[in-house]
């Protein structure tokens, strides 16, 4: 393995939990793309690792916990999903905006929009985490994330939210008044 791809590699998984990926200038040469998920959001119920032993132990980490669909937290009536943002082209602004689609049959509705920040200009990762509450997102949905930047979408990632929804017995129970047509005050 060469100095480059070992310095590349731990620039990768040097990750801020809340906000970004940071390098240390001093430290580590500037950070490069991961080409495995560039333009990719890779999506957890845990935090992504911050270290490994290579570039390959990285992604093998990230691929093995990333899922597709999320289980909603019963007692909060949430979902708290934690990202990983791979960009194609460095991040050029410190503020970033993470908005989430809901898919439907012919095309997305845009459901949240949520500015983040990060430490520097000039990041190929982004990591942080979102709640979606259940009154704002709804239940058992395919979703849309994407990470913008002045108008530019950077990555994206498609989720399902799971949940029990609303249950109903399908009965009805009138009072007598009701059945019979109303109250005899209306009358």
């Amino acid at each position: 393995m060469s100095v480059r791809s070992f310095f590349a590699s731990l620039v990768v998984v040097f990750l801020m939990i809340g906000g970004s990926a940071a390098a240390d200038s001093k430290k580590i040469e500037k950070e490069k793309a991961n080409p495995l998920f560039s333009g990719r959001i890779m999506l957890s119920d845990k935090y992504y690792p911050r270290s490994a032993k290579s570039l390959a132990a990285f992604n093998a980490q990230v691929r093995k916990q990333s899922k597709e669909n999320f289980l909603e937290d019963k007692e909060k009536k949430n979902w708290k999903i934690y990202f990983a943002g791979f960009l194609k082209t460095p991040l050029n602004d410190v503020e970033y905006l993470v908005k989430i689609y809901e898919m439907t049959g012919r095309g997305q509705q845009l459901v949240a929009t949520v500015e983040q920040f990060t430490d520097s200009r000039g990041q190929y990762s982004l990591i942080s985490s979102i709640v979606l509450d259940r009154k704002l997102a709804g239940v058992n949905k395919q979703l849309l994330m994407v990470l913008e930047a002045k108008g530019k979408t950077l990555a994206s990632a498609r989720f399902k939210i799971l949940g029990e929804g609303e249950r109903y017995s399908g009965k009805v129970n009138f009072s007598e008044e009701d059945a019979n047509g109303g109250s005899k005050d209306e009358e």
